[in-house]
């Protein structure tokens, strides 16, 4: 009896010590799974982005003044909306703000040698025709005036991609900007090429 006694309880305590372990072993299993999830679902994909789009002034364009150094040399504020289509995106709007340099010479003509065309940093988007919102921001250049039968100035920039709303919520990239401002005053042509990275 008292053998059979002494292996009941070595039974109870193999069984108890195996229960435990394959408990531990089930819980390092889920939470190993749960990490992994995690960590895909945090994962940033990589993707390349191309646009080719098209701004001129909006109404309001110029119509506010950032800082004034004489009456024909001032910064005001320049609004440029438009749209176009881009990879991951689609068709597009666009909107774009940002304190730029106009200075005329003497005949009133624009003045690039005294600083027209300069520009400070640009705040703005592009809006998916679902909502979605890309939100992007320049740290400003300078238009260069070219020698061209379409164009009279182009001008190159880096955007940086900030976020967005939607499926652009935790988006971030760089992307390179070349664009040319069209002679006869209509707007700015723009090629916008780099890489996004979405959660």
């Amino acid at each position: 009896m008292k053998t059979l006694k002494l292996l009941l309880i070595i039974y109870c305590l193999i069984f108890t010590v195996t229960a435990c372990e394959e408990n531990q072993d089930l819980i390092t299993e889920d939470n190993l799974t749960e990490l992994n999830m995690q960590a895909k679902s945090s994962k940033q994909v990589e993707v390349p982005f191309k646009t080719k789009l098209f701004t001129g002034q909006a109404e309001d364009a110029l119509t506010v003044i950032c800082s004034v150094n004489s009456p024909t040399d001032f910064w005001a504020l320049e609004h440029q909306v438009g749209g176009g289509n881009a990879t991951h995106l689609g068709n597009f709007t666009t909107d774009l703000k940002f304190c730029f340099h106009v200075v005329f010479d003497e005949q009133g003509n624009p003045d690039p040698e005294g600083g027209f065309g300069e520009y400070g940093t640009v705040e703005g988007y592009m809006e998916a025709a679902n909502g979605d919102r890309l939100f992007v921001t320049t740290p400003g250049s300078i238009l260069i005036p070219i020698q061209d039968d379409f164009y009279a100035f182009k001008f190159e920039d880096i955007c940086i991609i900030g976020g967005g709303t939607g499926r652009f919520e935790n988006a971030s990239g760089e992307l390179n900007i070349n664009s040319r401002v069209r002679i006869d005053g209509t707007g700015t042509d723009h090629k916008w090429e780099g890489t996004i990275f979405l959660k």
